[in-house]
C-alpha cells in the first residue's frame, strides 16, 4: 500500500523526498520501480562525482624505496591520469610513497590526501604528539563516496619490534588492549580529535604475538573500508575491525 501511495505522488514531491536519501540508498531506489528510476534520472538526484564508475587503472608501488607510485591502464586512458603526480607540492619524491588508499583517494607518505582522477589534493595538519608511548603509528584512510564526500585519516598504533623504556605495556600485555584513544582527522571539522576505542571480544593475542624479527616485519599494515568498518591486517594475521561512522 505505501508503495501504491507513492507512487500517486507528484514527480516534484517525490524528488523532494528522494534527495533527501544517502546516495548508496538513492541508488538502490532506482530499482524498486521503472517511474522511481525515472524520476531519479529525469531530476538528476544522483551525483555521479560520488558514485564509484568503471576502472580506469590500478596504482603500484615497487619494493624498494624511495620510488615513484606506478599506474597501469589501457591506452585508452593515457594522459587522462597522471600517474606521476608531478603536479603535487612535495621536494622529495620519496613523500609520494603510497601509504593508503580508498575508494580513488591515495594517502600519501607526505601526508597529502589526493584524487587522482580530478588531480585535486590537500596537505592534512599535522596531528597531535599525543599517542601510545614509544610506538609508532600507521595511518589509514576511510572514504566511502556513496555515503559522503568526506573522509577520515585514522593513526593506529603499531606495536614495536622491541619496546621502549616509557611504555607501560609488557610482552605479555593484551594486545589490543580493552581500550585506549587514537588520533582522527576528519575532512568534516578539517581538524584532529582524539577517539577511544573500546575492545570487543577476546584480545588478538599478546604484545609478544605482534612482534615479530625485523627482516619479516611488514613495512605498513594494510587496511580495507567496508560498509562504515574498516578493516586493518594485524602484525600477527589476524584481522582487526574497527567500527565507526565517517
Amino acid at each position: 500500500m505505501a508503495l501504491v501511495a507513492a507512487q500517486l505522488l507528484p514527480d516534484g514531491v517525490l524528488a523532494s523526498v528522494l534527495r533527501r536519501l544517502a546516495p548508496r540508498s538513492l541508488a538502490a531506489s532506482r530499482c524498486v520501480c521503472k517511474s522511481w528510476c525515472d524520476v531519479v534520472d529525469d531530476w538528476r538526484l544522483l551525483r555521479t562525482d560520488l558514485l564509484p564508475l568503471s576502472l580506469s587503472g590500478i596504482f603500484f608501488m615497487e619494493e624498494i624505496f624511495p620510488a615513484l607510485p606506478k599506474f597501469f591502464a589501457s591506452p585508452s586512458i593515457d594522459g587522462k591520469i597522471a600517474a606521476r603526480l608531478d603536479y603535487l607540492d612535495t621536494k622529495f619524491e620519496g613523500y609520494l610513497h603510497i601509504m593508503d588508499h580508498c575508494n580513488g583517494l591515495l594517502l600519501l607518505w607526505d601526508q597529502l590526501v589526493v584524487n587522482p582522477a580530478t588531480r585535486q589534493w590537500v596537505r592534512l595538519p599535522q596531528p597531535p604528539c599525543a599517542g601510545l608511548e614509544d610506538f609508532a603509528d600507521d595511518m589509514c584512510l576511510a572514504f566511502d563516496p556513496t555515503v559522503s564526500p568526506h573522509y577520515e585519516v585514522l593513526l593506529l598504533p603499531k606495536v614495536p619490534h622491541k619496546l621502549g623504556s616509557m611504555t607501560v605495556f609488557t610482552e605479555e600485555s593484551e594486545w589490543p588492549p580493552s581500550w585506549y584513544t587514537i588520533r582522527v582527522f576528519s575532512s568534516r571539522t578539517w581538524t584532529w580529535e582524539e577517539r577511544v576505542l573500546v575492545r570487543r571480544g577476546e584480545a588478538a593475542g599478546a604484545i609478544a604475538d605482534m612482534q615479530s624479527p625485523r627482516a619479516r616485519e611488514p613495512e605498513h599494515r594494510y587496511t580495507v573500508y567496508w560498509k562504515g568498518e574498516l578493516y586493518v591486517h594485524c602484525q600477527n594475521d589476524s584481522i582487526m575491525r574497527y567500527s565507526f561512522t565517517p
